[in-house]
């Protein structure tokens, strides 16, 4: 029985462990070919060699990206969609979290970081992905932002602040893509 997701082409970054990793062996479970992707090589390697072992070679791919690296996003979306013969999804799923404290404590070389990983990523990702998506319609983008990024809290200024910016961009895109005349959504959860 073909899965809910069957001949879907899911290009996931932030792949090497936790949700990524979960969604990388979901997708493949359901169905689709899956290009994972992380700043940790060894770990998506292992990911892919977990998933390729139960569904099968030529299932997952691994990736090296640094998720704030325009360079390395253009090469990693083109070997993924060369490896897969295509991308149908983009998950932005990539991004990280401090201890920050509150606005006073939160240096400005702190706030870049979270802004530049978690936010950074999804534009450049949907900035270079979109293009691989519509030769691959229906497409979808999804952005993996937090409940943070809508009720804010006392300590963490930066990660709010990133969330909600992953929450709008996700907007803009979806709007972009209708305006294009794509069948492409975008969403974020």
């Amino acid at each position: 029985m073909a899965g809910r997701v069957h001949g879907k082409k899911a290009f996931i970054t932030g792949a090497a462990q936790g949700l990524g990793a979960a969604m990388a062996h979901a997708f493949a479970a359901e169905g689709a070919k899956v290009a994972l992707a992380d700043v940790n090589l060894a770990g998506v390697q292992k990911v892919s060699t977990d998933i390729n072992a139960k569904h099968g070679g030529e299932t997952a791919f691994a990736f090296a990206l640094d998720v704030t690296d325009e360079a390395q996003w253009i090469a990693a979306l083109a070997g993924a969609d060369k490896a897969m013969g295509g991308i149908s999804a983009l998950v932005n799923n990539a991004g990280i979290s401090s201890r920050e404290g509150g606005i006073e404590e939160l240096s400005l070389e702190g706030f870049r970081r979270l802004m530049s990983v978690n936010v950074d990523s999804v534009f450049l990702g949907a900035k270079h992905g979109i293009k691989y998506l519509a030769t691959n319609q229906p497409g979808s983008i999804v952005n993996i932002s937090s409940i943070a990024g809508l009720i804010a809290n006392h300590t963490s200024p930066g990660y709010n602040a990133s969330k909600a910016a992953v929450w709008l961009l996700s907007k803009n895109i979806a709007l972009y893509c209708a305006k294009k005349g794509l069948d492409v959504r975008s969403n974020s959860i």
